[in-house]
């Protein structure tokens, strides 16, 4: 692997090489020598600069939140034992799926359960997955498409177009909404106990922390607490946005105005895989002997593993960059950012592709389906030169490869792709105009 390159990039901060060598200690390993000279620098810079923002806006209290603040909260409490930041750092047990089902007690009509995410578009789009979002299970799915009339299969991966007729059909069905509203109160009732607990509705000003990308928890979590927070408002802190930034929605490496500049060689699957937790997702709240706790999926073997090996190198990474003295202006931090994420995620070594397209992943609320980030997929990875992903759009047929699609440029090294530059640039390209589309649309 990369390993003097992304040294020689340290290099030109004082004490953040010697932090990496420090962390890594001695370990040779392509997962340790990642993470200490890349994984650890990268969410350094971001929570070092959540720190010293929340400092000067004023606030008292960050909440972590699951998983991908796992790691995060580690790297904030050695900056703020070796720093001396007068900030409480809380870990708050959250998930996409915990929340929904809690907000859908307060949807009235179908648009406010399109607007809680029910109908949202997903990586795993089936009719089974859409309904196993808001706790259906197979009996009542059954009820379901009988009253609708769908007949088809409920594990098929359903197109666009397909999907969105699917929901029209399921927007007819009254009996099923009202039956998620009816379960979703004691959901509700468990989740703000939770908070409460948690010092969520306590006089003081507070704000999550989270990787990104469309600040949909924060989103959540507003509606949920609606007039019970202190100001009105949920401050969130994000390495990047898809969407704009203001006020409360802060974004470290870029937003959509500028996320045609860095995204194109990025990869935020990846990068969440860097955020990894070594405790399975929150799916619901219980009480137990007086104190409400999250209940939560079994974890993966695998990504426990990995996620005990990166949270102590950043942690261990975090202290040392803080005793070196180690001082970055914002724009210096972010500029190393881009360096060291654009050699590792855009242009990867073979043994890194390996390594790091082995962690489990699932693009989905539910994670009904782990697969690598990354794979070989010699039969398919044609799909993602430019052309013919054009022309297979136009046709309606799937862009990616058959598997290995979370991490295309991992996926490009371990095809052995030739020649690799014309699969990269191919890829980059597509998300730019991607990006700069989205750009126009929000940034009207």
């Amino acid at each position: 692997m990369k390993t003097d390159k992304y040294l020689r990039l340290l290099g030109k901060y004082p004490g953040l090489a010697d932090a990496a060598v420090t962390a890594a200690d001695g370990k040779e390993d392509t997962l340790a020598q990642v993470t200490a000279s890349v994984t650890a620098p990268v969410l350094f810079c971001y929570v070092k600069s959540v720190l010293e923002n929340a400092a000067k806006s004023g606030i008292k209290r960050l909440y972590f939140l699951a998983r991908d603040g796992y790691i995060m909260k580690a790297a904030a409490d050695a900056i703020t034992e070796a720093s001396g930041y007068d900030i409480e750092t809380c870990y708050l047990y959250v998930s996409r799926y915990a929340l929904r089902n809690a907000l859908y007690c307060k949807c009235g009509t179908t648009e406010d359960f399109e607007k809680a995410g029910f109908f949202g578009h997903c990586a795993v789009q089936s009719a089974e997955n859409t309904l196993k979002r808001a706790g259906i299970d197979k009996d009542e799915r059954k009820e379901v498409y009988k009253r609708i009339g769908f007949d088809g299969d409920e594990s098929r991966i359903m197109s666009d177009g397909e999907f969105d007729r699917f929901c029209d059909m399921l927007r007819s069905d009254s009996t099923l909404f009202d039956a998620i509203r009816e379960r979703s109160a004691p959901k509700y009732e468990a989740l703000i106990a939770y908070l409460r607990q948690n010092g969520f509705f306590e006089n003081k000003r507070l704000a999550v922390v989270d990787s990104g990308w469309l600040g949909s928890v924060q989103k959540t979590l507003t509606q949920l607490t609606d007039g019970m927070i202190q100001d009105g408002s949920i401050i969130g802190y994000y390495f990047g946005l898809y969407r704009k930034q203001d006020d409360n929605y802060r974004s470290f490496l870029f937003d959509i105005s500028d996320a045609h500049r860095y995204v194109p060689t990025f990869c935020n699957n990846l990068f969440e895989c860097f955020c990894s937790a070594p405790h399975g997702m929150t799916v619901g709240y219980e009480e137990k002997d007086g104190t409400v706790v999250p209940v939560l999926n079994r974890e993966n073997k695998t990504v426990s593993d990995m996620a005990d090996k990166q949270t102590d190198i950043v942690r261990r990474f975090s202290y040392a960059a803080c005793k070196e003295g180690s001082q970055l202006s914002v724009e210096s931090a972010r500029k190393l950012c881009t360096k060291l994420l654009k050699a590792l995620m855009y242009k990867p070594d073979y043994d890194e592709a390996k390594t790091l397209g082995a962690f489990p992943f699932c693009d989905d609320a539910t994670e009904t389906e782990l697969t690598c980030l990354a794979d070989e997929c010699k039969n398919s990875i044609g799909n993602i030169l430019f052309f013919n992903r054009l022309l297979r759009k136009r046709k309606g047929m799937s862009i990616y490869p058959d598997k290995g699609m979370y991490w295309l440029y991992g996926s490009i090294v371990l095809s052995g792709c030739r020649p690799k530059a014309v699969y990269r640039v191919s890829v980059r390209a597509w998300e730019k105009l991607r990006l700069l589309r989205e750009k126009r649309r929000l940034c009207r």
